[in-house]
């Protein structure tokens, strides 16, 4: 099913990005890839046990999936083992903003997360969002410099962020990130020389760990005895000089 990104208005904004590339001579990648990754052919999706950070979960592709235009991330405990989703566009993306609109789910040693990192290697990252399940109140959003030096930003909401849509961005300048939370700037990193590399997407439920702690059995008290991580849009808007 196509995603609202493909409606006709999102399409002629997406013509014309493209045509003003094409005229600025600029690498047309973006505009061919404006508002993705949209579809479950957008992503490479993790398969295998994941263990950094003393994670606990199995990464399985059954755990993610479109619904629509929503991409859906599944969590859930089966016997001793712990299943879960992650994505990683096949995409590079440039400068410019970074969007998710995101249904977090709560619960004792999740961590959801909506990002963005390198990969090869691993950073610079960027991490639009991370909810520590236990404590929805707060959101975390952090930028990982190519040796790992962070600064994180977080905002507190007394009503919770999880089981509700938000929407998490950071907009990525030559010298310095902007996060933001509906809207909202959350926080500004300034640096003196900019990472220089793109970003893949990357949206995930980690489970365990060394940040949210280990899951316990009110984690998996639900109708179903899992955890969703929802995101309705997911979009990329390039930044050009």
């Amino acid at each position: 099913m196509p995603s609202a990104l493909l409606r006709p208005g999102r399409l002629i904004v997406a013509a014309l990005a493209a045509l003003s590339l094409i005229f600025l001579g600029q690498p047309q990648a973006h505009a061919a890839s404006w508002g993705t990754p949209q579809t479950v052919n957008s992503w490479n999706t993790i398969s295998g046990r994941w263990t950094a950070n003393n994670e606990l979960e199995t990464y399985t592709p059954d755990c993610a999936w479109y619904e629509g235009s929503t991409l859906v991330i599944k969590t859930y405990k089966s016997g001793s083992m712990y299943y879960s989703g992650r994505v990683e566009s096949k995409a590079l993306y440039g400068y410019g903003t970074y969007s998710f609109t995101a249904n977090m789910p709560n619960g004792q040693g999740l961590l959801p997360a909506v990002w963005a990192a390198y990969l090869t290697p691993w950073l610079p990252e960027f991490d639009a969002a991370e909810i520590v399940g236990q404590n929805p109140s707060t959101v975390y959003q952090t930028f990982h410099d190519p040796s790992n030096a962070q600064t994180q930003f977080s905002k507190t909401h007394s009503g919770g962020w999880t089981n509700t849509y938000h929407t998490y961005s950071f907009t990525w300048w030559p010298d310095h990130i902007d996060f933001a939370v509906d809207g909202t700037t959350t926080g500004t990193k300034w640096y003196t020389t900019g990472p220089g590399v793109g970003m893949h997407f990357i949206v995930n439920t980690a489970v365990g760990g060394d940040w949210p702690g280990n899951p316990n059995d009110s984690t998996w008290a639900t109708a179903d005895g899992a955890r969703y991580l929802k995101v309705s849009s997911i979009t990329y808007t390039p930044y050009h000089p």
